[in-house]
């Protein structure tokens, strides 16, 4: 299984000013434990 390069996904969505859906989900993650770290973890990714 290759593995998704999330910043290159980042970067299309931003230019074509969309968000793709796994930077929502991170933002939220950030936002809900004020932690990189506890969000990291909670995602289940690694920091």
């Amino acid at each position: 299984m290759r593995r998704t390069n999330h910043r290159n996904l980042v970067n299309v969505g931003i230019l074509s000013g969309r968000i793709p859906l796994i930077s929502l989900v991170q933002f939220i993650a950030v936002a809900e434990h004020l932690n990189f770290r506890h969000a990291a973890k909670a995602l289940g990714i690694s920091q």
